[in-house]
């Protein structure tokens, strides 16, 4: 069946897309890697923002100015005020949906403080607020008749005369690879976290496939620098505990039971501070043990379960030890105000896109607001742009370029262990180009990205089946990690200065006069990167007359 839009990702950003475009009378599909339920968003536990409750002196517009003070000089203003103006009906939206907010006595939305925020706004499903959103959504979706192929992986973006005319997918249950053509595309596949890995709270599958797949198509990255690491995940696998254990009340202490840190101060200020601790010799807890069972129990009790089995601890009588590790990157796809990109056809949305709210830093619970947000823009504008055009032939010769390369990696000598190296490219980035950073380490990141490329054609699958094979899928994500991984470490290099969660220690001010401005990137050739620093509303502007004036010529 033929499709006007496609939507590459199944959390809330791509939800919400593919339900709008399904309201302006698209044809639309879902595709998604994995299980639908393993998304960034499924697992984002603390909460989403938004101003409810006005007695409290509170506004949208003081949501705006949180979020533009924790973007570190960075940002979009209108896009940032446009989000946080909406974000009370988004909310209303999700619980007529079926979203079972917490509530108060009165039966209004309960909310809880974040850290960086000026007052309690984020709302809650104890702290499992994601995966409850997602499971209304996927039921919405499915109620309304949009099909989602599970199992697909998105390889590559097909272009005729550089506008959009079809995906290539690896089908992976039997690893054949297949092309989709679509009218529009929405790309709304998550970060790179994960290419953290060993030190992250991402799934293995968080790779940035959907980034490097638009990277390579041609267009530009904005903000891989920013990697926001999470103050509080289990020591020693990296599983999230989320803000709502520090915004219910819970504690940061050492070993010796003190009180170190702010624990409602902006992450990147936490992480930074738990670390230096730890570097000092000694270890950070999070300290439950004062709140009470009931409490626990009634607000927390998917942190008590992850910690019994993720640590064997009980919280409600022993202090958690945690330590930071990869959770969001505000870096990915850069997108107009209406998620469009520089390729007719192709919108982005969620955490694959940049769309300036974040800056150069993330607030809590902003997350999952801008997914629902900019994903309802991107449904709406997809089917709009689907509706103006006809399908575009599709290249079968990029196709077979994909076919070519499944091939080798199925049949090809394997010389090297996917996993040792996957592993050591997550280490070396932690160690490198994480909480910390200065211009030694993250020239040690760059040669070491250019030494794992030299080791590409090592990597080949040591089992030969073609269903389903984990091992195939595995080797894919490390190449697009890699590459993500250069662009990352390269960016990082250029911006010599401290901003929001990209912190240099040979660095460590800001430099406004040469970087109060967004990076942004392009892929020149297949070696070499260009990268520049410019206004992102300015640029915003630009293109989008750029884009009006093409629009009228033909």
């Amino acid at each position: 069946m033929l499709y006007d839009v496609l939507v590459v990702g199944s959390g809330i950003s791509g939800l919400f897309a593919a339900l709008y475009a399904k309201k302006k009378g698209a044809r639309v599909v879902i595709l998604t890697k994995g299980n639908p339920m393993r998304s960034n968003s499924a697992v984002a536990s603390g909460g989403i923002n938004a101003v409810i409750n006005l007695d409290a002196y509170d506004s949208y517009l003081k949501h705006a100015d949180d979020t533009i003070s924790g973007a570190d000089g960075i940002f979009h203003r209108q896009n940032i005020i446009k989000m946080c103006q909406e974000a009370p009906d988004i909310i209303h939206e999700l619980r007529d949906m079926g979203v079972g907010f917490d509530t108060d006595e009165d039966e209004t939305i309960a909310q809880r403080p974040f850290g960086g925020g000026s007052s309690a706004r984020t709302c809650y499903i104890a702290d499992r607020t994601g995966a409850a959103i997602v499971m209304s959504l996927l039921q919405a979706c499915r109620k309304a008749g949009i099909d989602i192929l599970s199992n697909h992986k998105l390889l590559n973006i097909i272009k005729y005369k550089n506008r959009l005319s079809g995906i290539s997918v690896l089908r992976r249950s039997d690893s054949h690879v297949i092309a989709l053509a679509c009218k529009s595309l929405v790309l709304a596949g998550g970060g790179y976290a994960g290419i953290y890995r060993g030190h992250t709270t991402n799934a293995q599958e968080s790779s940035g496939d959907v980034i490097a797949a638009a990277f390579r198509a041609g267009l530009r990255l904005s903000n891989m620098e920013f990697v926001q690491f999470h103050p509080t995940t289990l020591v020693n696998n990296g599983a999230l505990i989320s803000e709502a254990a520090r915004g219910e009340g819970a504690h940061i202490i050492d070993e010796n039971g003190v009180r170190f840190a702010d624990e409602l101060q902006t992450r990147d200020k936490l992480s930074r501070e738990i670390l230096q601790h730890i570097k000092k010799g000694h270890k950070a807890f999070l300290d439950f043990r004062h709140l009470g069972r009931e409490m626990i129990e009634s607000k927390l009790p998917s942190t008590q379960k992850k910690a019994l089995s993720g640590a064997g601890i009980d919280i409600l009588n022993e202090p958690l030890e945690i330590a930071p590790a990869a959770h969001y990157t505000i870096g990915g796809i850069w997108v107009r105000s209406d998620t469009s990109t520089a390729i007719e056809g192709i919108f982005a949305c969620g955490e694959c896109a940049v769309s300036g709210v974040h800056g150069a830093n993330r607030l809590g619970g902003n997350s999952l607001l801008e997914g629902a947000y900019f994903g309802k823009i991107a449904g709406k504008e997809a089917a709009k742009s689907a509706y103006r055009k006809e399908y575009l032939p599709v290249d079968y010769a990029e196709v077979e370029k994909d076919m070519n390369l499944v091939e080798f990696v199925l049949k090809g000598e394997s010389r090297f262990n996917i996993n040792a190296i996957r592993k050591s490219l997550g280490t070396m980035l932690f160690e490198n180009a994480g909480v910390f950073r200065d211009v030694s380490s993250l020239g040690n990141a760059i040669s070491y990205t250019a030494y794992l490329r030299g080791k590409l054609y090592g990597l080949a699958c040591v089992n030969k089946e073609k269903e389903n094979n984990v091992e195939l899928s595995s080797i894919l994500e490390f190449r697009n990690a890699l590459l993500i991984a250069e662009a990352l470490a390269n960016t990082a290099y250029k911006r010599e200065e401290s901003r929001g969660v990209h912190f240099r220690d040979d660095f460590p001010r800001q430099d406004n006069k040469h970087f109060k401005a967004a990076s942004y990137i392009r892929k020149m050739g297949k070696e070499f990167m260009d990268i520049r620093f410019e206004s992102m509303e300015e640029i915003d502007i630009w293109h989008t007359i750029k884009k009006y004036l093409l629009q009228q010529k033909g």
